[in-house]
């Protein structure tokens, strides 16, 4: 059972699931349902021992080399041939076997450990009751409460949600959480677009919400990436190819050599048929490279443990050897290219004459200043719990308190000196958020910061051209811009927050991006250097999209940008005739035919 649409409202969702949005599912109904399958991802069915040893001994190399072990064991037997050459055989192959079926082992240990950190309980109303269950134990109908930190168990349409915001990067690559609602709203094709839907995998980053299951399982859009995976079909790498072909002619070879030696000893030295067999056997198995196997696999193993020092996990040996082939690499963008993490990267002081990059930033009355405003006006919070780095918050505001921590300030050490008084939280509708704060002076402070249309700013017209342009460019470089503002009172106020909020002084404007990873350029460089073109595939905005693109090396002027709507409109053959060009595609359902 499977629902993806946006436009039923309430009455009409619950109709169609059978359930009731305030009771959720009763328990009979749960049991019914539970018989469609379990809320997990289905994976092929893993080989047996026996499937995986036949697998290092498929190569023609290892074949060739097991009829020699067999052929020799059948001459030690039958014509006393000696047992040496079926004893070094049979090693090399036991060999060869043994470290490849070690190697794949450790990396299916790994995997298993990674996927055990997946196991999750979640809390669901049942029978009219709250309880918590197990994921995996999900159906759909049931009714799931979520609050922040929680991860989303399955497919779901919200049917509440409070200042709900989602991290949807798994699927999307957006770097930005994603404001969700309640509300019935136009069907939308693409995930990201699709506010009042929540999907498997991805998690709540703030607010609360109430959601109904819509799909489970390989029914979800995240078991639909799984089942791509599923479905894909191993392919022989360039290198086995390679090998494959060089040992068949080996073998002709070999064979055609024995044959001869063998019809010589019979026809012209009258050799008995015993003693011609044995001596054409001996010379087509001694023409053969024994070793030629196991120093390939000894070789690439050695690749395993490098790439496992630099935290990447091959679950097949002779995966390696395809990272030489590689032409072209197409990345995400999010956590991938660039940190994941909003950053401040620019700010700008009113009547300062240019903006600054925080990178060169000296701190001084004005900088401290504006620090000092941002940071008081903000709720996110970053310390040391155990030994490990907590940060619990809107990405917008980690990031005000990561800026404040590079230049050893705290949002609690501002605290100290300048209390909380009162607060006027932020919404989406007005855009911005007010504090009210004691000051060391015996006055009060009021701060607002938010979008800069939307704060009550008392300024000249010159200033305001000023702020507009300054914003502006930070825009233009695809950064998010924060303004803020303040006002100061001789008394406290008596009137509620929300009416204090006019007449403010400017105090400046901030740009924050999820920036490149520090190795991104130059890994890109080092691609490019080698012949290789990287390829940006994300479901990021398209404008900071572009910007990270250009900063990093991988979108150049007479390169090419395509949609996801986009390249559904193009047959096969206009994509072969553009692809050479497109550096980057924004859109994510269509990643896997792009990648193809």
């Amino acid at each position: 059972m499977t629902i993806h649409n946006a436009e039923l409202t309430h009455a009409q969702l619950a109709k169609k699931l059978e359930t009731d949005l305030s009771q959720g599912l009763t328990t009979a109904q749960v049991t019914e349902r539970q018989h469609e399958g379990r809320n997990v991802l289905q994976e092929e069915k893993p080989p047996t021992v026996f499937q995986k040893v036949w697998r290092h001994l498929s190569d023609v190399a290892s074949l060739v080399l097991l009829f020699a072990v067999l052929l020799s064991t059948y001459l030690a037997l039958t014509a006393d041939g000696g047992w040496t050459k079926t004893i070094v055989i049979g090693s090399i192959l036991i060999i060869n076997v043994a470290i490849g079926m070690y190697q794949e082992h450790s990396a299916e240990k790994s995997l298993a450990a990674l996927k055990k950190l997946n196991v999750h309980e979640v809390t669901v109303i049942r029978d009219g009751d709250s309880q918590v269950v197990d994921a995996a134990d999900l159906v759909p109908g049931d009714i799931v409460l979520l609050t922040g930190g929680n991860q989303i168990p399955a497919d779901g349409r919200l049917i509440a949600a409070t200042d709900l915001r989602i991290d949807e990067a798994i699927l999307t690559g957006e770097s930005e959480p994603v404001k969700k609602t309640a509300e019935a709203v136009p069907e939308a094709e693409e995930l990201g677009d699709r506010i009042n839907e929540v999907f498997s995998g991805t998690g709540v980053a703030q607010g609360t919400g109430t959601m109904v299951v819509t799909a489970t399982g390989m029914a979800t859009e995240l078991g639909a990436i799984a089942g791509m995976l599923n479905r894909t079909k191993a392919r022989m790498t360039p290198l086995q190819k390679r090998l494959n072909q060089l040992s068949a002619r080996l073998t002709a070879v070999a064979l055609v050599g024995g044959v001869i030696i063998f019809a010589l000893g019979i026809f012209y030295q009258g050799e008995p048929l015993t003693d011609a067999l044995m001596i054409g056997v001996s010379l087509a198995v001694a023409a053969v490279p024994e070793t030629l196997p196991i120093i390939v696999t000894i070789s690439l193993s050695h690749g395993v443990n490098v790439m496992a020092k630099q935290h990447a996990i091959m679950r097949r040996v002779d995966a390696v050897e395809t990272i030489g082939g590689v032409n072209v690499i197409a990345s995400d963008k999010t956590g991938t290219l660039t940190q994941n993490k909003m950053t401040v990267t620019r700010f700008w002081p009113a009547g300062a004459n240019a903006s600054v990059s925080v990178a060169k930033m000296h701190v001084n009355d004005e900088s401290l200043k504006l620090m000092r405003l941002m940071g008081l006006a903000t709720n996110a919070t970053r310390q040391t719990v155990n030994g490990e780095l907590v940060e619990v918050g809107d990405s917008t505001e980690l990031a005000i308190v990561r800026w404040l921590a590079k230049f050893d300030h705290s949002r609690s050490e501002l605290e100290r000196d300048y209390p909380r008084l009162a607060e006027d939280p932020f919404n989406s509708t007005k855009k911005t958020m007010a504090t009210l704060h004691d000051t060391p002076d015996g006055r009060y402070l009021l701060i607002v910061k938010g979008a800069v249309d939307h704060l009550p700013l008392q300024q000249t017209a010159a200033e305001q051209r000023e702020m507009m342009r300054v914003h502006d460019t930070f825009a233009h470089e695809a950064l998010r811009v924060l303004a803020v503002g303040y006002r100061y009172f001789e008394e406290r106020p008596t009137a509620p927050i929300e009416n204090l909020q006019t007449d403010l002084t400017f105090a400046g404007l901030i740009g924050m991006i999820d920036p490149p990873r520090e190795t991104a350029i130059a890994a890109v460089q080092q691609a490019a250097d080698a012949g290789i073109r990287t390829v940006m595939i994300t479901g990021d905005h398209l404008e900071t999209a572009k910007a990270i693109a250009t900063q990093i090396g991988i979108l150049h002027v007479t390169d090419d940008v395509i949609t996801g709507a986009d390249l559904r409109q193009l047959t096969d053959t206009e994509l072969t005739a553009r692809i050479d060009r497109i550096s980057f595609m924004r859109g994510c359902r269509q990643r896997t035919r792009f990648a193809s």
